[in-house]
């Protein structure tokens, strides 16, 4: 696996995101927009991961991890911010050339965890050890 400053990585934007909690709740974008409660800290969430690439050199699965662990700590919306964390973290890896083959129920765990026992270090490593190139 690369490292994040060893290629351009395509990062997930608010309509992006917005967008993947429309498809989990099975409505629209603007339906989406409604259960939005905190714009500014999704937004915080999803900008953080450019940050760790830049300052820490983050690689792509400590991005991943910080994305699902701000999108689930940050409760922007409504309902749902842990299905929408762990869509968004395999979504951001997914456009980015990585699938994490983990059985769904693993997965849900792992972020489950992260408001718990898990750190995002710890999901940074579950994930580096599992994912695996699509392209």
């Amino acid at each position: 696996m690369s490292e994040a400053g060893d290629l351009e990585l395509i990062y997930l934007t608010i309509e992006d995101v917005v967008g993947l909690y429309a498809a989990i709740i099975g409505g629209t974008s603007s339906q989406a927009s409604d259960q939005l409660r905190n714009r500014d800290g999704l937004e915080g969430a999803i900008g953080r991961l450019a940050a760790y690439a830049h300052y820490e050199a983050a690689d792509l699965a400590t991005q991943a991890a910080v994305l699902a662990q701000g999108i689930a700590q940050s409760q922007s919306f409504l309902d749902g911010n842990k299905r929408l964390a762990l869509v968004a973290m395999l979504t951001f890896l997914e456009v980015n050339g990585y699938g994490v083959p983990v059985a769904d129920r693993e997965l849900a765990d792992w972020i489950i965890a992260l408001s718990g026992e898990l750190s995002t270090e710890d999901l940074a490593g579950r994930i580096r050890r599992a994912m695996t190139p699509v392209r």
